[in-house]
Formats: structure tokens, C-alpha cells, sequence
């Protein structure tokens, strides 16, 4: 049983009525997406820093292959709540951010196969021991604050890295977030019709996703946000040990 429920984030905000839309009904974290080239929904450094500026709920910003000054300068300028890293970042890099801008956040995304691409977790429950599970632990020793558990997908030679609108192997997912030192947020193909399932699945401490409340990419759909924001916390109600801290 949790203790404190789900946090909810929204990615992908692309406008201050959508920012608001999703901080009404009740999300906890927003995104935005900086200067990462193959996101429909990428933004300049100057629109996310409008959108970061004294928002209603915490924003997150995420950013990809950058450099530690480039990511410095992401702070310093849009001056997120928590950064994203959607590609992996030298734990030394990690740490000098964190000992720079301890106000922040800092969150990295980890990435699992598509469901469909999945083997049975017997089959690699050492591999993902020895692999995802050692990179948690060691994200966790140099001051992470969350793992995002996405999506990958190969298309041709190519490999996306989030935004992929497809789910995972949600075994596997649970199977990472049980022994997790850190809170662990589930994200990759999630919508209002399989969140109740997500949730029962991987009982992680977060969900984060973008296409699922879209009406369009970039733009949120009201209805379908509020019909996903109600099923997780009905389902709040029946799987919270205890008083809601959030």
C-alpha cells in the first residue's frame, strides 16, 4: 500500500491556459520540454522560462545531450523546479549541479523496451539487477531526487527516447520500482484508459505523461485530463495507507 498517493505530471506544456489547465485540475508537476529536436513539443529557452516564471504548481523542465553548461545555463535562466534529463548524465556532473543549485530538483529518465518487445522477467531479473537497478542506486548516491521509468523504441536505426506513446513491460517496471531508493514515476504510453491498470501494475510513487491528455500534440484536451486526474485519485482512495502528505 502507498503512503502518500501518486504524484501526477504533466508534460509537454507548450502555453501559460495549458500550464493553468493541468495546475486546475490537479496535477502536481508540469513539463516542459527544452530545445530537445525530435519532441513535436520542444520549446525555445525563452518560452520555457515564461512558463517556469512563478507558475501556479512546480515546473519541470527536460533536456536532452546537453553539456554541463548548457545545462547550467538551462537553470540559471528558466530557473526550473526540477530538471529532467532525458539522456544519461555523468553522475560527477550530477553531483557539481546539485552542490551548485540546491534548490533544484533533479530527475533523470530511465528507459525499458516497448511491452511488445519484452521477454518474460524470469528470463532477466539479473540483467536488470545488475542494470537498471545499479544505475537507480548510483543515481541515488549522487543526489537524484527521482527516476522516470519511459519507453524506448527502435524505429530503423534510429532510437526514441521518450514520447514514444508506447507502454513498457509494466512487470518490469514494478520489479524496479519495489527496490527503488528512489521515488520512481512511471511514464510511457498512459491515458485516461489504462491508468487504473498502470497503477495497479507498478504502483509507482508517479505517473508523467504528454499524448495521453492531448487534443492535439502540444495542446492538453480538458476532458480527458480531468477523466485521468480522477481515476488516479479514486484510485488513491483505495490503494493509500494512511493520510495523503502531498
Amino acid at each position: 500500500m502507498m503512503k502518500d498517493g501518486c504524484k501526477v505530471k504533466i508534460c509537454g506544456i507548450t502555453s501559460l491556459e495549458d500550464r493553468d489547465l493541468v495546475y486546475r485540475a490537479g496535477a502536481d508537476f508540469f513539463g516542459v520540454i527544452v530545445d530537445v529536436p525530435y519532441s513535436p513539443r520542444t520549446l525555445s529557452m525563452e518560452t520555457a522560462a515564461c512558463l517556469l516564471k512563478a507558475p501556479p504548481l512546480p515546473g519541470v523542465a527536460l533536456v536532452f545531450r546537453k553539456d554541463l553548461q548548457q545545462l547550467k545555463d538551462v537553470v540559471e535562466y528558466c530557473r526550473p523546479q526540477a530538471v529532467q534529463f532525458l539522456s544519461p548524465l555523468p553522475l560527477e556532473w550530477l553531483r557539481e549541479l546539485k552542490a551548485c543549485f540546491p534548490q533544484a530538483g533533479w530527475w533523470q529518465s530511465l528507459f525499458l523496451p516497448a511491452a511488445d518487445a519484452a521477454a518474460p522477467l524470469t528470463e532477466i531479473e539479473e540483467q536488470l539487477r545488475e542494470g537498471l537497478g545499479r544505475q537507480i542506486q548510483e543515481l541515488a548516491g549522487a543526489g537524484a531526487d527521482a527516476v522516470i521509468l519511459d519507453t524506448a523504441v527502435k524505429n530503423g536505426r534510429e532510437r526514441r527516447w521518450g514520447g514514444t506513446g508506447q507502454t513498457s513491460n509494466w512487470r518490469w517496471a514494478r520489479f524496479l520500482a519495489e527496490k527503488a531508493p528512489l521515488p520512481v514515476f512511471l511514464a510511457g504510453g498512459l491515458k485516461p484508459s489504462n491508468i487504473k491498470a498502470a497503477l495497479d501494475a507498478v504502483h509507482p510513487e508517479g505517473i508523467d505523461l504528454c499524448s495521453g491528455v492531448e487534443a492535439q500534440p502540444g495542446r492538453k484536451d480538458p476532458a480527458r485530463l480531468q477523466e485521468l486526474l480522477t481515476a488516479v485519485r479514486k484510485w488513491e482512495k483505495e490503494n493509500t495507507d494512511g493520510k495523503d502528505e502531498r
